[in-house]
């Protein structure tokens, strides 16, 4: 019984990550295929968000392998924190360039989900 158990939930977890590998992976290679205009892995996050929108990827298929990554994903960060820490010179000397972008993207970014926010209420009612 426990065994089962084991085998049924490895099985959708493993079927889960190569759903989620595959995304990945067209969008890799469509983001060579249009010469790297997009990270291959935001065309991948768009592929897989519109098939769990269209429906023909349920929900329930990439949960426990999202589960999973978003569970470990503090940890995935580590390898990144340490490389920023290696460059920290190159990143004091494109200090100022770096909080400009930051401040301009965060600005664009609440700007467009304010105005998407009152473009869906407005719709709704």
């Amino acid at each position: 019984m426990k065994i089962a158990f084991l085998c049924q939930r490895m099985a959708a977890w493993l079927s889960s990550v190569i759903i989620l590998m595959a995304c990945l992976w067209t969008g890799d290679l469509f983001s060579v295929w249009i010469n790297h205009a997009l990270p291959g892995s935001i065309i991948g996050m768009l592929l897989l968000a519109a098939l769990l929108g269209s429906g023909l990827i349920r929900l329930s298929w990439v949960e426990a392998g999202a589960g999973f990554l978003v569970r470990w994903m503090s940890l995935l960060f580590v390898p990144i924190g340490v490389g920023v820490i290696n460059q920290l010179e190159l990143l004091a000397n494109s200090l100022g360039a770096l909080l400009l972008t930051s401040i301009f993207g965060t600005l664009v970014i609440m700007a467009i989900a304010g105005w998407l926010f009152q473009w869906l209420e407005r719709t709704r009612q």
